[in-house]
């Protein structure tokens, strides 16, 4: 075949290729949430809407939490070393997620449960709002969070547990069969983090857009954004 022809060819594949291939669509979540905090009791998340236009794909946003067992007192997000290791580890390991000037790194559809984080129960629609999350410093209190001035709703965790301990109360507080070690495994309490030392425990927070995508309609989410770590009250 000559020059001129194999040229010829070449060309109505591309354009072949083109006009029924198409280009492949790169679907993506923002990242535009903002957040102030103080000490390890309270926080308020600035949600922006999603636009039902550019991200027609998205659903709202979702907060994801790991709980970590620690014998300090006093810890916050400025002191994780002295709260837990695993929790120093889990921040480190989704640090270059949360970075909003690394774009190559994206949360899989993995990458929360495989460091055992698990999401909150309270959906956020795309509408977003101002979230406010409280932790009460005095004991027997109940952690709660509200969005919009909605009346405060107890913090609950997640409904996927298969046989967490205690049964009969899965909000963020420090119960005895929260705070102890043997109970902190993938059979009873897989969203709880062990530590050398306990009698205290905290949770870390992350919120991130979620939404599914159209290609292979899984879970997809955006770049997460942490919100903080905060006390459990204690309850024993």
């Amino acid at each position: 075949m000559k020059k001129k022809q194999w040229c010829l060819l070449l060309s109505l594949v591309s354009v072949f290729c083109l006009t029924t291939c198409g280009i492949e669509e790169y679907y993506y979540l923002p990242q535009e949430v903002r957040i102030t905090t103080e000490f390890n009791t309270d926080a308020v998340v600035f949600l922006p809407p999603i636009s039902a236009d550019t991200f027609y794909y998205a659903s709202g946003y979702a907060i994801f939490y790991r709980i970590y067992l620690s014998g300090e007192a006093g810890g916050s997000s400025t002191s994780m070393s002295l709260i837990n290791s695993s929790l120093v580890s889990d921040y480190n390991a989704f640090y270059p997620l949360t970075d909003p000037s690394n774009v190559t790194s994206i949360p899989s559809l993995n990458t929360f449960s495989d460091r055992r984080y698990f999401d909150l129960e309270f959906p956020i629609s795309r509408l977003g709002g101002v979230l406010v999350i409280r932790f009460p410093t005095e004991a027997y209190g109940y952690p709660t969070i509200s969005l919009d001035g909605s009346i405060p709703h107890r913090i609950a965790r997640s409904r996927t547990l298969i046989a967490p301990e205690p049964k009969n109360d899965l909000f963020f507080r420090n119960t005895a069969e929260l705070n102890n070690n043997a109970n902190a495994t993938s059979a009873i309490n897989s969203d709880v983090a062990p530590g050398a030392n306990i009698g205290h425990a905290y949770v870390s927070m992350y919120i991130v857009a979620v939404g599914q995508n159209p290609t292979n309609f899984s879970r997809m989410y955006g770049k997460p954004t942490f919100i903080s770590v905060f006390k459990l009250p204690n309850a024993y």
